[in-house]
């Protein structure tokens, strides 16, 4: 098994027409957690800031289709939504055998950072197919371990290390809960959608884990 972390500048993308559609019109978009995967597109639920303040300039690109808007947070002007993304890098991704796109990932001010992890001969593939349709600026490769705290660093993103951590030492998981989703988020400065976000993804990665171990 190998993990692969890719990074892509701003100015890398401008090439790629679907992507400078979405950087003209937001400052970031985080996919938080994957929906649905399909024929029929990726479902997903997503943090959005648009440029504008108005979230139907983003979904005015055709391969994003607006689904639902969760929670709209006016003081950072940041959108919680349920999407359909049709985007053509994506599907093919989806369609390579045995490889894992790692939510949250998305377009930041810096650029674009994705992170996988499949078998060797399919990751190959992958980059294989990445070098000649999108180019990277930076690739990172690592061998996945079976055991032992590196499994946990492998299936969590180093932000949701982090976020779990402050979560455990905070007491949202003791018996009674000692403080809200709201407070935490404040305790971490982001907004109350991205941390509600990353705790269902943590927990649903963790639950799926000890389900594939017990059989």
């Amino acid at each position: 098994m190998r993990r692969v972390r890719l990074r892509w500048n701003r100015s890398g993308l401008e090439g790629v027409e679907e992507f400078r559609q979405l950087m003209d019109r937001v400052e970031s978009y985080e996919i938080l957690a994957h929906l649905k995967l399909g024929a029929d597109g990726i479902e997903h639920l997503a943090e959005i800031k648009p440029h504008s303040g108005v979230l139907d300039d983003v979904m005015e690109i055709s391969t994003f289709d607006l689904i639902e808007v969760h929670e709209t947070d006016t003081d950072t002007g940041t959108f919680l939504a349920s999407v359909n993304l049709t985007h053509t890098l994506p599907m093919m991704m989806l369609d390579l055998e045995k490889i894992h796109l790692h939510p949250p990932y998305g377009l930041d001010s810096e650029g674009l950072e994705l992170n996988f992890t499949g078998h060797s001969d399919s990751m190959k593939r992958l980059i294989e197919l990445l070098k000649l349709t999108m180019p990277w600026d930076s690739i990172s490769i690592q061998s996945v371990r079976g055991d032992g705290s590196g499994l946990w660093k492998d299936l969590l993103t180093e932000r949701q290390i982090e976020v779990l951590r402050c979560a455990v030492s905070m007491g949202y998981y003791s018996e009674e809960r000692k403080i809200s989703v709201k407070n935490l988020a404040e305790s971490m400065g982001m907004a109350r959608s991205t941390m509600g976000g990353h705790l269902k993804l943590i927990e649903k990665v963790i639950m799926s884990k000890v389900v594939d171990d017990l059989g």
